[in-house]
C-alpha cells in the first residue's frame, strides 16, 4: 500500500513520470520503497522523498485509525442488531395470542439501510488533492444539496414541509458537519477555448470567459434584462448590444452547473458564491444572487499564470519576505485589492528557489500551485477541511515549511498561526484592514484584555511584515497597479506592539527609509512614474493636500 500511495503522490506533483514509475517498480522490495529506488536513479531528490515518506506514513496512519474504528463500529452495530433480533423474538411470542397483533407484527418494517453502516468522519484529503479514504460516504454540508436547478421561471422555489425535529439526544449524538465526498479540485483544464471576435446573450459561458481573458478584463456581470458588463482596468464596460434574457441567464448557468470542485448543484433561489474550473477556459469564482426566482450573476476571472515578485511593483524590501525561514507575514487590504494573488505569488517565488512542502488553508482554493522543488498541498475550507482551525493543525501536524492562510476570521486563527510560526514556519496570512495602523489596534483589540498583553509579545516576536495594498487603475485604461503601505517589522515597531501604542507607527514607516513606505509615497512613485493620473492618487491619499494640485475643479 506504501508503494501505491507513494507513486501517486509522485505523480500528481509531477516529480516524475508514470512511465518512470513503470520502469523501475520492479526493483521495489520490502526493504526498499519506490521512493529510495528513484532516489538511486537520480531522478528524485532525498529531501523531496523524506517529505513525501513523512506524509504517507502520516496517511498510514490515519488509515489504520480508520479501519479500526469502522472494524469497533461494525462489532457495535452487530451486537445491536443481535439485541434487536432477541428483542423482537420476545415480542412476536408475546403477541402470539393475538392474530392481528401477530399480522401487525409481521408487517412491520424493517431497519433502515443506513442505520446498518456506521458513519465515518473524514479528517481532510491528503497533500495531493484525493481523499484519503474514497471508498467511504459522509453527509453532506448543510447547504451543498445534490437538489437539480428546477425547469427556470421567474418565481420561487416552492417551500417543502419542514421536518419534525429530531429529539435532543439524537441531534447531539450527529456531527456538527461533514464534508462533501467530491475532494479533487477542479483545473479547468481541457481543450482550449478559442475567444470570439464579438459577444451575444446566447455566447457559451466558456467563450465569455475566453474573452474576458483576452481582453484582460477581471470580472464578467450577467443580469437579467441588461447587457452583458465585464470590468476592465476597474472600470465596468457593457460588451453586447442586446440585453440577456431570463432564459439566457438560465442557460449560462446552465453552462457551470457541473464544474464546482465539491460536486455542488445549483438550486433555485439559493445563494451562493463558489470556484469552479471550467473546461479550456481556466477557474473562475461564481457568485449567484437570487431575486424574485431570479438570478444575477458575477464571476471573478482567476489568474491562471504564475506571477512574479517583480511584476507586482511592491518596494523591494519586500521581496526579502520570500527569504525568511520563518515568522509571520499579513497581507491586508480591501476586497478585490489582489490579496491573495500577492500572497500565492510569494509561494511561488519561494518554490522557485529552494525545496520546501508548502501547505494552503484557503477560503477557497483559487489559483492552482504546482511546486517543482517539492511539495504543495492546497486544502479548502469546506472542502478538505471542516474549518481554517482544523486546517492550520493539520499543517501544522504535517510540518509545513510554509503555511498560506487566505484569509483570516478570528482570533483563534491567528494565535494558530503564531505558534506555527513560532515552531519555525514561515506563514503568510491574508487579512482586511486599510492601513498598518488600524490593523494592528484591531488585532490587539480583539484580545480580551487578560490575555492581551502575552498576545502582544507574541506577535512582536513573530510578526515580520506587513503590506496593505490597493489596486489602482493605470492611466489610459492599460490595467491595475499595486500602490501599498508596507513595513519590515523593526524593533521599534515591535516595542510598539510590546505597548500596544502605535500614535507613532506612522512616523516609524517613513523614517526606515528602506523598510518601509507609506500609502502616499507609493501613490507619489506611481504618479511620478506615470501609471496612474493625479486624481486616483488624490481619492486614495491618507493627506490628499498632497496631491492638491490633482484635485479637480468645483
Amino acid at each position: 500500500m506504501r508503494n501505491q500511495y507513494m507513486a501517486k503522490v509522485l505523480v500528481y506533483n509531477k516529480l516524475v513520470t508514470e512511465d518512470q514509475i513503470n520502469a523501475y517498480k520492479d526493483k521495489v522490495s520490502d526493504s526498499k520503497d519506490i521512493g529510495q529506488v528513484l532516489v538511486e536513479v537520480g531522478l528524485l531528490k532525498p529531501a523531496v522523498y523524506q517529505k513525501v515518506l513523512a506524509y504517507v506514513r502520516d496517511l498510514e496512519a490515519k488509515n489504520a485509525q480508520a479501519e479500526t474504528a469502522a472494524a469497533a463500529n461494525a462489532a457495535a452495530i452487530a451486537a445491536a442488531k443481535e439485541r434487536d433480533a432477541a428483542k423482537a423474538k420476545e415480542q412476536v411470542k408475546a403477541q402470539a395470542t393475538s392474530p392481528a397483533k401477530k399480522a401487525a407484527a409481521n408487517e412491520a418494517p424493517s431497519a433502515p439501510a443506513s442505520s446498518s453502516q456506521g458513519e465515518l468522519q473524514i479528517e481532510g484529503n491528503d497533500i495531493y488533492g484525493k481523499s484519503s479514504i474514497s471508498a467511504k460516504e459522509v453527509k453532506a454540508v448543510a447547504g451543498l444539496e445534490s437538489t437539480q436547478l428546477a425547469e427556470f421561471k421567474p418565481t420561487m422555489q416552492e417551500s417543502e414541509p419542514e421536518a419534525p425535529a429530531a429529539p435532543a439526544a439524537a441531534a447531539a449524538e450527529e456531527p456538527a458537519k461533514a464534508l462533501p465526498t467530491h475532494f479533487a479540485v477542479e483545473s479547468g483544464e481541457g481543450a482550449p477555448v478559442q475567444a470570439p471576435e464579438s459577444l451575444s446573450p446566447t455566447t457559451s459561458l466558456a467563450e465569455m470567459i475566453a474573452f474576458a481573458r483576452k481582453f484582460n478584463a477581471t470580472d464578467i456581470y450577467l443580469y437579467p434584462d441588461r447587457q452583458v458588463a465585464m470590468r476592465q482596468s476597474g472600470n465596468i464596460v457593457p460588451v453586447t448590444e442586446e440585453a440577456m434574457s431570463v432564459s439566457e441567464l438560465s442557460n449560462r448557468l446552465d453552462d457551470v452547473a457541473d464544474c464546482f470542485d465539491d460536486g455542488y448543484k445549483i438550486v433555485q433561489g439559493e445563494n451562493f458564491s463558489k470556484t469552479a474550473g471550467v473546461p479550456g477556459v481556466g477557474r473562475i469564482r461564481l457568485s449567484v444572487t437570487w431575486f424574485e426566482g431570479v438570478p444575477s450573476v458575477s464571476i471573478r476571472i482567476i489568474q491562471a499564470e504564475s506571477a512574479s515578485l517583480e511584476s507586482l511593483y511592491l518596494p523591494p524590501f519586500c521581496e526579502s519576505f520570500a527569504e525568511l525561514t520563518s515568522g509571520l507575514v499579513l497581507i491586508a487590504g480591501p476586497s478585490f485589492s489582489g490579496r491573495t494573488t500577492t500572497m500565492l505569488t510569494y509561494a511561488e517565488t519561494i518554490m522557485r528557489n529552494r525545496e520546501t512542502y508548502i501547505q494552503t488553508v484557503e477560503k477557497p482554493i483559487e489559483r492552482l500551485l504546482r511546486n517543482t522543488a517539492g511539495a504543495v498541498a492546497q486544502r479548502e475550507v469546506g472542502l478538505h477541511v471542516h474549518s481554517g482551525v482544523e486546517g492550520i493543525e493539520l499543517a501544522m501536524n504535517n510540518g509545513a515549511d510554509v503555511i498560506l492562510f487566505d484569509h483570516l476570521e478570528n482570533m483563534e486563527e491567528l494565535s494558530l498561526l503564531l505558534q506555527a510560526s513560532n515552531a519555525g514556519a514561515l506563514v503568510f496570512a491574508v487579512t482586511t484592514g486599510n492601513n498598518i495602523h488600524a490593523l494592528l489596534s484591531r488585532l490587539l483589540a480583539s484580545v480580551p484584555e487578560v490575555s492581551r498583553t502575552n498576545f502582544a509579545y507574541t506577535l512582536a516576536e513573530q510578526l515580520k511584515g506587513v503590506i496593505v495594498q490597493q489596486l489602482v487603475p493605470v492611466v489610459q485604461n492599460q490595467g491595475l497597479i499595486l500602490a501599498c503601505e508596507a513595513m519590515k517589522v523593526s524593533s521599534t515597531v515591535a516595542n510598539m506592539i510590546r505597548k500596544n501604542d502605535f500614535s507613532q507607527i506612522a512616523a516609524a514607516i517613513s523614517s526606515q527609509h528602506d523598510q518601509g513606505i507609506t500609502l502616499d509615497d507609493s501613490l507619489q512613485k506611481c504618479v511620478e512614474s506615470g501609471y496612474i493620473d493625479g486624481f486616483e492618487a488624490w481619492k486614495r491619499a491618507y493627506d490628499n493636500r498632497r496631491f492638491a494640485s490633482y484635485r479637480p475643479a468645483k
